[in-house]
């Protein structure tokens, strides 16, 4: 009968671990060696190395509650400011608007009271009211002496004559609506530009109010002559924008050497260190050396699971 030598469960342990099955992990025994053993001599290069594909694990996704809030009632807010808070504010605004209203009705009134001693004079001679424009334009419209002089002189009757003068008068009105809603849409497209332009300065001044700066004439100078919002602003408020933008661009300066240096990258590396970068991951076979083979039979060996699928 054959005697086989008896090997315990400790040197298969150490077979299993890349040591020798023996008695005393010498090596001395069966004379068998793991695939790995000259791996074990200092650190494993390979020890950082992950073998085949890695499933990634997914993010928990929070689970998030949507309630849905009331909206605010945006009336109520404003009352409440206009009557709180910014009530010196919208007194200012209001004044200042009423102020512009009677400004312009104030000159309308007096024009109407320089021209009603005329009114009063033809009104008495056609016998109508002074105060009824219609009726008062009618009546010089219907008075033959108006046209009768025109009309023997340029070989007309007056009533082709009165035709024409009605006719010249309506392309006249017409022609003043056309060039008012021409001013008043160049006006509104312009006001447009520098409620643009002044958006895109506020990046640089933010303190910039086109509102309170369009009642300077000298700053409307500027913008009627084709200079832009921001170059007007800067013009008439140099003394007090430049020294803020110098210390503006400072403080970005500033914090962008701040954030460089915390993210390690405005500074050299200590004691000749490199970044340490993201393990290594071998999962294409194609590409494995004959040493990550006899790594990768260790660690199976040990228990570990590895696929390449």
């Amino acid at each position: 009968m054959k005697h086989y030598p008896i090997i315990s469960v400790r040197s298969l342990q150490l077979f299993a671990d890349g040591g020798t099955a023996g008695g005393n992990g010498t090596g001395q025994g069966t004379g068998v060696t793991a695939p790995d053993a000259g791996v074990q001599k200092g650190r494993n290069p390979l020890a950082d190395v992950k073998y085949g594909v890695q499933k990634e694990e997914a993010p928990v996704a929070e689970v998030q509650t949507k309630t849905t809030e009331p909206k605010p009632d945006r009336k109520a807010q404003f009352e409440k400011l206009i009557k709180g808070e910014y009530k010196d504010l919208y007194d200012e605004r209001m004044q200042s608007t009423i102020r512009e209203r009677l400004r312009g009705q104030k000159e309308t009134l007096e024009r109407y009271e320089a021209l009603l001693p005329s009114l009063e004079i033809l009104a008495q001679k056609y016998g109508v009211d002074p105060t009824d424009a219609k009726a008062l334009s009618q009546a010089i419209e219907d008075d033959d002496s108006f046209f009768s002089a025109e009309a023997l002189e340029s070989g007309t009757s007056v009533a082709e004559l009165r035709r024409i003068r009605k006719m010249e008068r309506e392309n006249a009105n017409y022609k003043r609506q056309e060039q008012e809603r021409d001013r008043q849409e160049h006006a509104t497209k312009q006001y447009a530009t520098w409620m643009q332009q002044a958006e895109q300065a506020k990046a640089i001044y933010p303190q910039l109010d086109l509102e309170a700066e369009v009642k300077n004439p000298q700053f409307m100078r500027l913008l009627n002559a084709g200079v832009d919002v921001g170059s007007a602003y800067l013009v008439l408020h140099k003394d007090e924008v430049i020294p803020a933008a110098m210390q503006h661009v400072a403080q970005q300066v500033e914090d962008k050497l701040s954030g460089k240096i915390a993210s390690g990258g405005g500074r050299p590396a200590e004691n000749g260190m490199k970044p340490q970068s993201g393990p290594v991951v071998k999962s294409d076979v194609s590409t494995l050396t004959k040493e990550d083979r006899a790594e990768i039979n260790r660690r199976v060996m040990r228990g570990e699971k590895i696929s390449f699928s």
